[in-house]
Protein backbone atom coordinates (compact mmCIF):
# COMPACT_ATOMS: atom_id res chain seq x y z
CA UNK A 1 0.00 0.00 0.00
CA UNK A 2 1.28 3.28 -0.97
CA UNK A 3 1.78 5.86 1.61
CA UNK A 4 -0.36 8.70 -0.58
CA UNK A 5 -3.15 5.73 0.14
CA UNK A 6 -3.46 6.75 3.83
CA UNK A 7 -5.58 9.18 5.15
CA UNK A 8 -3.02 10.42 7.78
CA UNK A 9 1.19 11.14 7.39
CA UNK A 10 2.23 12.16 11.18
CA UNK A 11 6.02 13.93 11.02
CA UNK A 12 7.44 14.39 14.12
CA UNK A 13 11.53 14.68 15.37
CA UNK A 14 13.81 17.01 17.65
CA UNK A 15 13.04 20.77 16.94
CA UNK A 16 14.89 22.46 14.40
CA UNK A 17 15.68 19.16 11.93
CA UNK A 18 12.92 20.69 9.06
CA UNK A 19 9.97 18.86 10.32
CA UNK A 20 7.48 21.50 8.82
CA UNK A 21 9.72 21.64 5.65
CA UNK A 22 9.29 17.91 5.01
CA UNK A 23 5.82 18.14 5.63
CA UNK A 24 5.55 21.29 2.55
CA UNK A 25 7.79 18.63 0.69
CA UNK A 26 5.72 15.02 1.16
CA UNK A 27 2.47 17.54 0.82
CA UNK A 28 3.67 18.65 -3.07
CA UNK A 29 4.96 14.85 -3.70
CA UNK A 30 1.43 13.98 -2.79
CA UNK A 31 -0.11 16.51 -4.94
CA UNK A 32 2.13 15.15 -7.62
CA UNK A 33 0.19 11.94 -7.27
CA UNK A 34 -3.58 13.69 -7.69
CA UNK A 35 -4.26 14.13 -3.78
CA UNK A 36 -5.94 16.88 -2.27
CA UNK A 37 -3.78 17.58 0.34
CA UNK A 38 -4.33 19.64 3.77
CA UNK A 39 -1.39 20.39 6.17
CA UNK A 40 -2.06 20.61 9.77
CA UNK A 41 0.16 22.34 11.58
CA UNK A 42 -0.39 21.64 15.46
CA UNK A 43 0.00 24.31 18.63
CA UNK A 44 -0.38 27.13 16.82
CA UNK A 45 2.56 26.80 14.91
CA UNK A 46 1.84 28.90 11.49
CA UNK A 47 5.30 28.12 9.25
CA UNK A 48 3.73 26.47 6.20
CA UNK A 49 2.24 29.77 4.65
CA UNK A 50 4.90 31.32 4.53
CA UNK A 51 6.86 28.73 2.45
CA UNK A 52 4.99 28.59 0.05
CA UNK A 53 4.89 32.36 0.03
CA UNK A 54 0.92 32.94 1.41
CA UNK A 55 0.04 34.91 4.01
CA UNK A 56 -0.80 33.71 7.53
CA UNK A 57 -4.26 32.41 7.96
CA UNK A 58 -4.31 30.86 11.55
CA UNK A 59 -7.01 28.65 12.67
CA UNK A 60 -8.97 28.85 9.08
CA UNK A 61 -8.18 26.77 6.22
CA UNK A 62 -6.62 28.50 2.71
CA UNK A 63 -5.15 27.41 0.03
CA UNK A 64 -1.30 27.07 0.04
CA UNK A 65 -0.85 25.68 -3.73
CA UNK A 66 -2.70 23.80 -6.32
CA UNK A 67 -4.05 20.62 -4.71
CA UNK A 68 -2.48 21.81 -0.93
CA UNK A 69 -4.45 23.74 1.56
CA UNK A 70 -3.39 24.80 5.50
CA UNK A 71 -4.47 25.69 8.79
CA UNK A 72 -2.74 26.16 12.21
CA UNK A 73 -4.05 24.44 14.91
CA UNK A 74 -4.89 25.69 18.06
CA UNK A 75 -6.07 23.40 21.57
CA UNK A 76 -8.09 26.29 22.91
CA UNK A 77 -9.96 26.80 19.58
CA UNK A 78 -10.34 22.87 18.54
CA UNK A 79 -11.63 22.54 22.71
CA UNK A 80 -13.99 25.39 22.33
CA UNK A 81 -15.19 23.51 18.68
CA UNK A 82 -15.76 20.48 20.20
CA UNK A 83 -17.53 21.53 23.41
CA UNK A 84 -19.63 23.80 21.45
CA UNK A 85 -21.06 20.88 19.42
CA UNK A 86 -21.20 18.72 22.85
CA UNK A 87 -23.57 21.69 24.41
CA UNK A 88 -25.31 22.91 21.32
CA UNK A 89 -24.74 26.72 22.40
CA UNK A 90 -22.13 28.97 22.83
CA UNK A 91 -22.57 30.52 25.96
CA UNK A 92 -22.91 27.83 27.79
CA UNK A 93 -20.04 26.61 26.80
CA UNK A 94 -18.59 30.88 27.80
CA UNK A 95 -20.57 30.62 31.05
CA UNK A 96 -18.70 26.75 31.83
CA UNK A 97 -15.75 26.55 30.62
CA UNK A 98 -14.28 29.94 30.59
CA UNK A 99 -13.54 30.80 34.05
CA UNK A 100 -10.97 30.71 36.34
CA UNK A 101 -11.61 27.28 38.20
CA UNK A 102 -12.03 25.67 35.00
CA UNK A 103 -9.45 26.65 32.79
CA UNK A 104 -6.60 25.02 34.50
CA UNK A 105 -8.54 22.06 35.51
CA UNK A 106 -8.78 21.28 31.82
CA UNK A 107 -4.97 22.37 31.35
CA UNK A 108 -4.18 19.20 33.89
CA UNK A 109 -6.02 16.57 32.08
CA UNK A 110 -3.65 14.36 30.77
CA UNK A 111 -3.24 14.42 27.64
CA UNK A 112 -6.64 16.81 26.28
CA UNK A 113 -4.87 19.67 24.73
CA UNK A 114 -3.18 16.82 22.13
CA UNK A 115 -6.36 15.19 22.08
CA UNK A 116 -8.65 17.44 21.19
CA UNK A 117 -6.06 18.72 18.47
CA UNK A 118 -6.05 15.17 16.99
CA UNK A 119 -10.09 15.29 17.19
CA UNK A 120 -10.05 18.39 15.11
CA UNK A 121 -8.02 16.46 12.28
CA UNK A 122 -10.50 13.62 12.96
CA UNK A 123 -13.36 15.74 13.06
CA UNK A 124 -12.60 16.88 8.86
CA UNK A 125 -11.79 13.30 8.17
CA UNK A 126 -14.94 11.96 8.62
CA UNK A 127 -16.47 15.29 7.49
CA UNK A 128 -18.97 13.93 4.25
CA UNK A 129 -17.68 15.13 1.01
CA UNK A 130 -14.47 17.37 2.70
CA UNK A 131 -12.15 17.32 -0.32
CA UNK A 132 -9.13 16.07 1.37
CA UNK A 133 -7.63 12.76 0.55
CA UNK A 134 -4.61 13.02 2.58
CA UNK A 135 -3.97 14.93 5.97
CA UNK A 136 -0.49 15.74 6.95
CA UNK A 137 0.16 16.59 10.48
CA UNK A 138 3.37 18.88 11.49
CA UNK A 139 3.61 16.87 15.23
CA UNK A 140 5.20 18.26 17.96
CA UNK A 141 8.85 17.76 18.13
CA UNK A 142 10.30 14.14 19.67
CA UNK A 143 8.50 13.39 23.72
CA UNK A 144 5.31 15.83 22.92
CA UNK A 145 5.18 14.64 19.66
CA UNK A 146 4.73 11.18 21.56
CA UNK A 147 2.34 12.12 24.04
CA UNK A 148 0.09 13.47 21.43
CA UNK A 149 0.20 10.07 19.46
CA UNK A 150 -0.58 8.15 22.54
CA UNK A 151 -3.27 11.05 23.63
CA UNK A 152 -5.99 8.83 22.58
CA UNK A 153 -5.24 5.72 24.54
CA UNK A 154 -4.31 8.27 27.58
CA UNK A 155 -8.01 9.63 27.21
CA UNK A 156 -9.03 5.82 27.02
CA UNK A 157 -7.60 4.57 30.12
CA UNK A 158 -8.04 7.49 32.21
CA UNK A 159 -11.87 7.73 31.69
CA UNK A 160 -12.78 4.22 31.21
CA UNK A 161 -16.28 5.12 29.54
CA UNK A 162 -18.51 8.36 28.50
CA UNK A 163 -18.50 10.80 25.77
CA UNK A 164 -14.53 11.84 26.23
CA UNK A 165 -13.99 7.81 26.31
CA UNK A 166 -16.14 7.46 22.85
CA UNK A 167 -14.29 10.16 20.80
CA UNK A 168 -10.81 9.39 22.07
CA UNK A 169 -11.38 5.56 20.50
CA UNK A 170 -12.50 7.24 17.42
CA UNK A 171 -9.38 8.80 17.43
CA UNK A 172 -7.63 6.09 18.32
CA UNK A 173 -9.41 3.71 15.40
CA UNK A 174 -7.62 5.99 13.03
CA UNK A 175 -4.26 6.95 14.20
CA UNK A 176 -3.55 3.09 15.10
CA UNK A 177 -4.55 2.04 12.05
CA UNK A 178 -1.61 1.30 9.52
CA UNK A 179 -3.84 1.02 7.38
CA UNK A 180 -4.97 4.62 7.82
CA UNK A 181 -2.25 5.85 9.33
CA UNK A 182 1.78 6.62 8.66
CA UNK A 183 4.89 7.97 11.06
CA UNK A 184 7.70 9.51 9.81
CA UNK A 185 10.39 10.28 11.73
CA UNK A 186 13.00 13.62 10.88
CA UNK A 187 16.25 14.04 12.03
CA UNK A 188 19.42 15.54 10.46
CA UNK A 189 22.74 13.49 10.03
CA UNK A 190 24.43 15.17 13.76
CA UNK A 191 24.57 13.34 16.82
CA UNK A 192 22.21 14.46 19.37
CA UNK A 193 18.98 14.63 16.37
CA UNK A 194 20.01 10.83 16.09
CA UNK A 195 20.30 9.87 19.47
CA UNK A 196 16.43 11.63 19.61
CA UNK A 197 15.37 9.69 16.68
CA UNK A 198 16.58 6.42 17.99
CA UNK A 199 15.02 7.45 21.44
CA UNK A 200 11.52 8.82 20.30
CA UNK A 201 11.65 5.53 18.05
CA UNK A 202 11.62 3.26 20.91
CA UNK A 203 9.10 5.44 23.03
CA UNK A 204 6.76 5.16 20.45
CA UNK A 205 5.28 0.98 21.29
CA UNK A 206 2.86 -0.11 19.94
CA UNK A 207 2.85 2.45 16.89
CA UNK A 208 6.41 1.63 15.83
CA UNK A 209 5.21 -0.58 12.60
CA UNK A 210 3.42 2.53 11.39
CA UNK A 211 6.81 4.53 10.72
CA UNK A 212 6.85 4.41 6.98
CA UNK A 213 10.41 6.51 7.29
CA UNK A 214 13.18 8.16 8.52
CA UNK A 215 13.84 11.65 6.91
CA UNK A 216 17.01 12.04 6.92
CA UNK A 217 17.26 15.89 6.05
CA UNK A 218 19.77 18.09 4.95
CA UNK A 219 22.45 15.45 3.93
CA UNK A 220 25.46 16.83 1.85
CA UNK A 221 26.86 15.09 -1.28
CA UNK A 222 30.73 13.46 -0.66
CA UNK A 223 33.37 15.60 -0.91
CA UNK A 224 34.62 13.60 -3.88
CA UNK A 225 33.76 10.39 -5.43
CA UNK A 226 36.28 8.23 -3.78
CA UNK A 227 36.88 8.83 -0.38
CA UNK A 228 40.34 7.24 -0.55
CA UNK A 229 41.16 10.03 -2.75
CA UNK A 230 40.16 12.81 0.52
CA UNK A 231 42.80 10.62 2.76
CA UNK A 232 45.43 10.55 0.12
CA UNK A 233 45.56 14.42 -0.37
CA UNK A 234 45.63 15.20 3.45
CA UNK A 235 49.62 14.16 4.18
CA UNK A 236 50.68 16.32 0.70
CA UNK A 237 48.63 19.32 2.15
CA UNK A 238 50.53 19.25 5.42
CA UNK A 239 53.79 19.75 4.05
CA UNK A 240 53.28 22.98 3.21
CA UNK A 241 52.06 25.71 5.38
CA UNK A 242 50.77 27.91 3.04
CA UNK A 243 48.01 24.85 2.34
CA UNK A 244 46.65 25.51 6.03
CA UNK A 245 43.39 27.11 4.93
CA UNK A 246 42.88 24.14 2.46
CA UNK A 247 43.64 22.00 4.39
CA UNK A 248 41.26 23.02 7.16
CA UNK A 249 38.21 22.73 4.72
CA UNK A 250 39.90 19.38 3.54
CA UNK A 251 39.17 18.23 7.21
CA UNK A 252 35.73 19.34 7.39
CA UNK A 253 34.58 17.81 4.67
CA UNK A 254 36.38 14.81 5.62
CA UNK A 255 34.63 15.33 9.60
CA UNK A 256 31.27 16.14 8.27
CA UNK A 257 31.22 13.21 5.64
CA UNK A 258 32.17 10.51 8.73
CA UNK A 259 29.39 12.07 10.57
CA UNK A 260 26.92 11.73 8.04
CA UNK A 261 28.34 8.27 7.13
CA UNK A 262 28.09 7.13 11.25
CA UNK A 263 24.45 8.64 10.98
CA UNK A 264 23.22 6.24 8.20
CA UNK A 265 25.10 3.37 10.21
CA UNK A 266 23.11 3.83 13.36
CA UNK A 267 19.41 4.78 11.77
CA UNK A 268 20.19 1.23 10.37
CA UNK A 269 19.34 -0.91 13.54
CA UNK A 270 15.82 0.97 13.05
CA UNK A 271 13.44 -1.85 10.70
CA UNK A 272 11.66 1.61 8.82
CA UNK A 273 13.56 2.33 5.13
CA UNK A 274 15.68 5.67 5.18
CA UNK A 275 14.75 8.42 3.06
CA UNK A 276 17.90 11.40 2.30
CA UNK A 277 17.06 14.69 1.20
CA UNK A 278 19.55 17.44 0.44
CA UNK A 279 21.21 19.87 2.21
CA UNK A 280 19.90 23.30 0.73
CA UNK A 281 22.88 26.05 0.61
CA UNK A 282 19.82 29.02 2.08
CA UNK A 283 17.67 29.21 4.71
CA UNK A 284 14.69 31.60 2.96
CA UNK A 285 12.95 28.15 0.99
CA UNK A 286 11.08 28.96 -1.99
CA UNK A 287 8.56 26.67 -4.07
CA UNK A 288 11.29 26.01 -5.83
CA UNK A 289 13.24 24.80 -3.09
CA UNK A 290 10.31 22.65 -1.72
CA UNK A 291 9.85 20.94 -5.40
CA UNK A 292 13.25 19.69 -5.46
CA UNK A 293 13.06 18.24 -1.99
CA UNK A 294 9.82 16.68 -3.15
CA UNK A 295 11.68 14.92 -6.45
CA UNK A 296 13.89 13.65 -3.87
CA UNK A 297 11.14 12.07 -1.41
CA UNK A 298 9.35 10.48 -4.61
CA UNK A 299 12.72 8.93 -6.04
CA UNK A 300 13.52 7.56 -2.01
CA UNK A 301 9.73 6.01 -2.14
CA UNK A 302 10.26 4.52 -6.12
CA UNK A 303 13.28 3.49 -5.19
CA UNK A 304 12.07 1.82 -1.92
CA UNK A 305 9.19 0.19 -4.02
CA UNK A 306 11.62 -0.86 -6.50
CA UNK A 307 13.68 -2.90 -3.61
CA UNK A 308 10.47 -4.53 -1.81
Amino acid sequence: MAIWDRRLLVVTGKGGVGKTTVCAALALAAARKGKRVLICETQGAERIPSLFGQPQHGYQIKVAAPGISSFSITSEASLEDYLIKMLHFKRLYQMVFRNRVMGPFMDAVPGLHDLIQLGKIMDLERTPGYPVDLYIVDAPATGHGVAMLTAPRTMMDLTRRGPFHDNARLVADVVEDPKKTSIFLVSTPEEMPINETLDLYGRLGRLQGQVEGIVLNEVHPPPVSDPALLQACLPELRKEDSNGALLDLAEQLQRRQERQDLARKRLTTLPAPRWELPFLYHRNLGLADLEKLASAILSAQNMQAVQR
